[in-house]
């Protein structure tokens, strides 16, 4: 795929982001869990954690209306007062720590029901008809979906929780405090004016300018973020290539230059958080400012009418709680801004995040309706064979592999297939397969069993008899299991069929491709696919494998891919493909297994 391709891609991406609105894109991520099987626990939760909010507010309504009794009845000295209300707030205090702890526990669980939930859906939406791998050859922007998967589904579940509520807890305070900011008003006066709801419009206007210059301030926070996302993704990503082929790096001693590659993936991580981190300074230091002179703010307006002995202490006192809760409520997207550096959520990395999930699910959902309307039209025949009629096969950027293709192979024969590198062979696997998107034509598969055996046969982590029995996960008789290990050369491994492992990191190749026919002989199928699968063995035990597969299914359709000369004795036709689109069918003459 060329580098046009995918820079066009990640334009009609962020095209699709122009044209939606944030709370579209929020909505359309979030709204499948409240409809889903799960709809009346994630509703019930909701209102749980929307009554703990309201009851918080509250109790911080009832604490600042205290707070003004309380100074009040100091300043008079009236001691039956004071230890009354010293006992209201005993048990004030003690319902706070209540319902704060219920909080916090009501919503942890709402968040992990729903990352649960959410998690499951998508990773059956990446793995439902080949999606997982129709991206990779589909690319339009959507880098790293397991980071998707793993990461920003945590992130996305704990922000969509925690900020909702913490602005409707905002909401709240605004208005029940703004009516005690009103009333303490009233004894207030400015320069010797009255002014109606002094406090109120004064905290209004302070929070609104503030919200303003921080949005102001802050605005390249929101891509700075996404990109950020994307270069952590495609770091880890490299982590995990080294990973998986360390001994090709061991063994050709290129882990210093593996090593200056990681770092060079790993420098726009860097740049790009240091871009962050000078952004989030101005943001960090206004918004300090801001706190910091809203405070001075709040006594500036009280303390003269104190001195002129209009008001109590008591009185200063529940001024600047009150003031303080509403400017705080006002200031929700200043204090939540970023998370560089403070200990609030962060409103910009949670837009980053709802925008790489939503695309994620897009993109999930467009290939699930490609899949479901192919161009490549396939059916189920009655027969163990398989036809293939007027096939075309062309890559992701319109190159014509292979054109008009029309075979068909009856129940028991066998055919090759082979022509030179690039000519198409594993792409014309793969379209049989039902996986290969781009092209026209029709392939009629059997109702029974196809088995396809790539170079490198996938074996799940776990024990090696479940592993050996993908893909259909059936009970495999253990002793069945070990004649045919032995009988492919891996005798020893039949003593460790219970035992879990990462086999594809504990098996060579070649253990791992005759496994592959063992898998074949022992799942039975009536067709088994071969894509270069006899690559990493010498000629005895290709011959050999060839061998025990066909005694075992003499009846078997059999279809491999391969360059050796080697394997042609095993097949009566041989499908050559001349790499220019064209192909042509050969009679061989294929020899009778030994018994």
């Amino acid at each position: 795929m060329g580098a046009g391709r995918q820079v066009d891609a990640e334009t009609e991406m962020d095209d699709d982001l122009a044209r939606t609105g944030f709370f579209h894109r929020l909505l359309y991520v979030a709204t499948p869990f409240f409809r889903s099987e799960q709809r009346l626990a994630a509703w019930g939760l909701l209102a749980v954690n929307v009554i703990t909010v309201l009851v918080i507010v509250a109790m911080n309504y009832a604490l600042t209306v205290w707070n003004g009794s309380f100074f009040d009845a100091m300043q008079r000295y009236d001691v039956a007062e004071i230890w009354r209300l010293f006992g209201i707030f005993l048990g004030l205090a003690a319902m706070v720590v209540v319902i704060n702890t219920a909080s916090q526990y009501f919503a942890q669980i709402f968040q992990i029901r729903w990352r649960r939930w959410m998690t499951g859906h998508m990773v059956d939406g990446w793995m439902d008809r080949e999606a997982h791998y129709r991206m990779q050859l589909d690319d339009r922007g959507i880098d790293n979906p397991d980071q998707r998967i793993s990461d920003d589904i945590d992130f996305f579940t704990g922000q969509t929780v925690n900020l909702p509520l913490s602005a409707l807890q905002s909401v709240v305070t605004i208005v029940s405090f703004s009516v005690m900011l009103w009333l303490l008003s009233r004894n207030l006066r400015l320069f010797g004016l009255y002014i109606p709801g002094l406090l109120l419009w004064m905290n209004l206007i302070y929070a609104i300018g503030g919200t303003w210059l921080i949005l102001l301030i802050g605005k390249p926070l929101f891509w700075l973020n996404n990109i950020q996302q994307r270069a952590q993704g495609n770091f880890r990503f490299e982590l995990i290539r080294v990973r998986d082929n360390s001994e090709a790096i061991a063994t050709a001693h290129s882990g210093d230059a593996e090593a200056t590659r990681l770092k060079r993936t790993f420098a726009p991580v860097v740049e790009i958080f240091y871009r962050r981190v000078y952004r989030t300074v101005f943001v960090n230091t206004f918004n300090f400012s801001f706190n910091t002179l809203g405070g001075l703010l709040a006594f500036g307006l009280v303390i003269p009418s104190y001195l002129a002995k209009r008001i109590l202490i008591g009185t200063v006192s529940q001024t600047n709680n009150a003031f303080g809760q509403t400017q705080q409520a006002f200031a929700f997207i200043l204090n939540n801004f970023s998370s560089i550096g403070q200990g609030y959520l962060s409103i910009t990395e949670w837009r980053a995040v709802v925008d790489r999930l939503y695309t994620l699910e897009v993109s999930l959902r467009r290939h699930h309706a490609a899949a479901t309307a192919p161009r490549i039209a396939y059916a189920r025949g009655d027969e163990a064979g398989l036809a293939i009629e007027g096939l075309t096969l062309t890559l992701p950027d319109g190159r014509k592999l292979l054109e008009g293709l029309d075979i068909a192979i009856g129940p028991g024969e066998r055919v090759l297939i082979s022509g030179p590198t690039g000519s198409g062979k594993s792409t014309l696997v793969r379209a049989i397969a039902g996986i290969w998107p781009f092209g026209e034509g029709r392939v009629t598969m059997p109702a029974g069993r196809v088995l396809f055996v790539p170079q490198r046969p996938y074996l799940p982590n776990g024990k090696l008899i479940e592993s050996i029995a993908f893909p259909y996960g059936e009970a495999l008789e253990p002793a069945r299991v070990a004649a045919m290990l032995e009988r492919v050369g891996l005798g020893h491994l039949a003593g460790r069929l219970e035992a879990e492992q990462a086999w594809d990191r504990e098996l060579s190749l070649g253990e791992q491709q005759r496994i592959g026919f063992a898998r074949c002989v022992l799942l039975r199928p009536e067709v088994v696919i071969l894509d270069e699968a006899t690559s990493s063995l010498d000629e005895d035990y290709e011959a050999r494998m060839y061998r025990t597969l066909l005694d075992e299914l003499p009846g078997v359709t059999l279809v491999s891919v391969g360059h050796r000369s080697t394997i042609i004795r095993y097949h009566a036709r041989r499908l050559r493909l001349t790499g220019d689109g064209g192909w042509r069918v050969e009679a061989l003459a294929a020899e009778t297994p030994a018994a």
